[in-house]
């Protein structure tokens, strides 16, 4: 059963890598991300059914547009493994004492999806393009919104420090929604207030060590690329550290204080 479901898992985690390619690559070009038919970038020819399974229509086209010819970038193909991974570390990490199903490690895994969505779509767009999207960070900050009212209510869970935080998320998204020209210093802070949000004080002090780490490791490894630390994408390195902040944290949680 814990091998079955765990193929599940990795299963959905890879159509949501497969997803986030997408999102990436349309969001910045305000395009539908959900209704609008996938196609291939190069010839613009519609994607079949064969082309949109994740890991397995790489493999079997062999990592090329079977309309063109056009090589497909082998990130995607990661990205989708990846988060294939990731599911799977999660839900192992949450069934190492009790039951997946328990309500409270599904409500968190619930929890744990949005905010792995919005950090992984920021990232990416960051990657690409150096700029912090804020209305991912909208989505994100709403979908965490309803889960701690349902802590507050459901569970009578205190969440009013959080309201604070909000408040800070709110007020700096005003600001760069007003702004007349992108501040990519006000984008962070915007993100950064997020992650203090949705994750609370503890995590921003450790993000902060893994993205110095995160920081020095890009800069060796695209030096020619990154000629001065201005040019880094920061918000690329904040999200990945946040959910690998996320994953240990739940990881020494639930194998060394339970």
């Amino acid at each position: 059963m814990e091998i079955f479901l765990g193929v599940i898992l990795f299963i959905m985690g890879t159509f949501f890598g497969s997803f986030f390619t997408l999102a990436v690559y349309r969001i910045p070009l305000k395009k539908d991300i959900t209704h609008e038919h996938s196609f291939c970038p190069n010839c613009n020819h519609k994607l079949g059914m064969l082309d949109l399974f994740p890991v397995w229509s790489y493999l079997f086209l062999r990592g090329k547009c079977r309309y063109c010819g056009e090589k497909i970038r082998i990130r995607y193909f990661l990205l989708e493994i990846l988060s294939g991974l990731v599911f799977v570390t999660m839900y192992l990490i949450l069934n190492r004492h009790g039951n997946f199903f328990d309500i409270n490690n599904l409500e968190f895994f619930l929890s744990f999806i949005f905010q792995y969505v919005t950090l992984v779509i920021v990232a990416g767009i960051d990657k690409e393009h150096k700029k912090i999207n804020s209305s991912v960070l909208l989505f994100g900050a709403i979908s965490q919104v309803l889960y701690m009212l349902y802590l507050y209510i459901v569970k009578n869970i205190n969440i009013h420090r959080y309201v604070i935080y909000l408040i800070l998320f709110v007020t700096l998204f005003i600001t760069n929604q007003f702004m007349k020209k992108a501040n990519y210093s006000i984008q962070l802070l915007l993100f950064g207030s997020y992650i203090l949000f949705a994750l609370g004080e503890k995590a921003i002090l450790f993000v902060g060590i893994l993205s110095v780490f995160g920081f020095a490791l890009l800069k060796i490894m695209e030096r020619k690329k990154y000629q001065k630390i201005q040019e880094i994408p920061c918000g690329y390195i904040i999200g990945i550290s946040t959910i690998v902040y996320q994953i240990v944290e739940k990881l020494i949680e639930n194998y060394y204080f339970i």
